[in-house]
């Protein structure tokens, strides 16, 4: 976990790295730009890579949700250089390989930037957004991207390694002192494994057992009382709804379902809600999302989101994606260009501090018009980026009503999740 402590003392320095940013790259943005300016002449393409098919579809109607919602945005206030925005989506169906393919497809229509992919795919594109020198503005948690050195991706969300020990201090917080853990054997669920542990035993819990659980299964009996061999007060779970439903039939059968079964951004999802049971999901299941920071942002975002969805009860998880759409139009803006190699350098420059405090995209080009620096605060929380991109926030511990209506129930600040890291060994 010593990459954790590097990760926390990146996101300490932003503020410093935005005040040397906006010393030295004001004015050469400026003389940059004087030569590579490409303002757009007709629609701005932006490229969807997501996962809308596969075990995790679900989360890609999440993100899509937010991309459109953000270019409803965008476009209403006059789209980008007078451009609108427009979306075209490919399908990576949540795999590495089918992500390479979907990449190349969409690649054809020359996007400005992409949103997406999440953390199942974007190992397998990864490089080809820095050799194509392409902005990518993905959400996904994956521990992998804690210290990325890719200079033209950027995640919108907070790493699993936050997540995990907001989950570890809500459990620890609420009583639960021993846990077990029932993960997926996949390769992005048993990366979420050592950062849970690590903050939940290095802060006063006791690990009882580690279940891997082999998605689509017919039965989980077996894997059920082991989890529960020494009683354990609570556990740590991730699980697509289908392998959930089969996974809390038997714990009902085995008469365990009388522990909180703590998970994370996909607590938010009413199909895992609905594979425990509302009746039992309203009791002991909580997941974990990012609180609205903003009032005003939020109410920008809910707007632009009823306007394209006819509701606003957003999907999890879509506010983020739709601070990145602004954030890159507002990037564009700054550099009077959409040439990504022009625009990247912007990204920072309208998201992180030091600079006049906006919160619609409208905000945001009446500031820029005036020359004035600013600092873009989000729907999902301020969207600073760190060193290596990242960005970090509080969370919000969600619950399922037997309605199927999500609610808060806990709130764990940024400072109690960084308490977890600094007993970290």
């Amino acid at each position: 976990m010593g990459g954790i402590k590097g990760w926390i003392k990146g996101v300490a320095s932003v503020a410093a790295l935005s005040l040397v940013a906006a010393a030295c790259g004001s004015g050469a943005s400026s003389a940059s730009n004087a030569g590579s300016s490409q303002k757009p002449t007709g629609p701005i393409v932006v490229g969807e890579l997501l996962p809308m098919s596969g075990a995790e579809g679900f989360v890609g109607q999440w993100f899509d949700h937010g991309v459109k919602a953000g270019i409803q945005a965008v476009n209403a206030a006059g789209g980008v250089m007078g451009q609108k925005l427009t979306p075209v989506l490919e399908d990576t169906a949540g795999d590495p390989v089918d992500a390479v393919t979907a990449w190349q497809t969409l690649r054809l229509h020359n996007p400005k930037f992409i949103m997406g992919p999440s953390s199942l795919e974007i190992m397998g594109v990864i490089n080809d957004f820095q050799n194509a020198k392409i902005v990518d503005l993905m959400e996904g948690g994956t521990t992998q991207l804690d210290h990325m050195k890719y200079s033209y991706v950027y995640r919108l969300f907070p790493s699993d390694s936050a997540l995990l020990a907001a989950e570890a201090y809500f459990a620890l917080h609420n009583g639960c002192k021993r846990a077990s853990l029932m993960y997926t054997s996949d390769a992005n669920a048993q990366a979420e494994v050592p950062p849970v542990v690590s903050a939940f035993t290095h802060n006063g819990g006791t690990l009882l057992q580690n279940v891997q659980l082999v998605a689509g299964q017919s039965s989980y009996l077996t894997e059920v009382s082991k989890a529960f061999q020494g009683n354990p007060q609570c556990v740590f779970f991730h699980a697509d709804p289908q392998t959930a439903a089969t996974l809390f039939a038997n714990v009902r059968q085995l008469g365990h379902m009388n522990v909180k079964f703590i998970t994370g951004d996909t607590g938010g999802s009413i199909q895992l809600a609905q594979a425990m049971g509302l009746s039992y999901a309203a009791k002991y299941m909580t997941g974990m999302t990012a609180p609205a920071a903003y009032a005003q942002s939020n109410n920008a975002f809910l707007a632009a989101y009823q306007a394209v969805w006819h509701t606003n009860k957003p999907l999890p998880a879509s506010p983020a994606m739709y601070d990145g759409v602004v954030i890159a139009a507002l990037a564009m803006t700054m550099a009077h260009s959409t040439n990504p190699q022009v625009w990247r350098a912007d990204i920072t420059k309208v998201s992180n501090p030091p600079g006049v405090k906006v919160y619609t995209y409208k905000q945001g080009l009446a500031a820029l018009a005036k020359g004035e620096k600013i600092n873009y605060q989000g729907a999902s929380g301020p969207e600073n980026f760190n060193a290596y991109h990242n960005v970090f926030s509080a969370f919000q511990v969600v619950q399922f009503n037997t309605a199927g209506q999500l609610h808060p129930i806990y709130n764990v600040t940024a400072p109690e999740v960084a308490s977890m890291y600094s007993k970290v060994k």
